[in-house]
């Protein structure tokens, strides 16, 4: 394996692992928000 061809692999290796951070982020804040929402919802459980 050439050397070009290693950074090839490590730069789509660490775009995934960031991209698949900023997903995780992404749910982990829906989750968060959501709970928030059911928490001020002046309904309550009748939703």
């Amino acid at each position: 394996m050439t050397t070009h061809w290693l950074h090839v692999i490590l730069s789509w290796g660490v775009t995934a692992l960031v991209f698949g951070g900023l997903a995780v982020g992404a749910v982990l804040r829906h989750r968060a928000a959501a709970a928030r929402l059911r928490q001020l919802d002046p309904r309550g459980d009748r939703a």
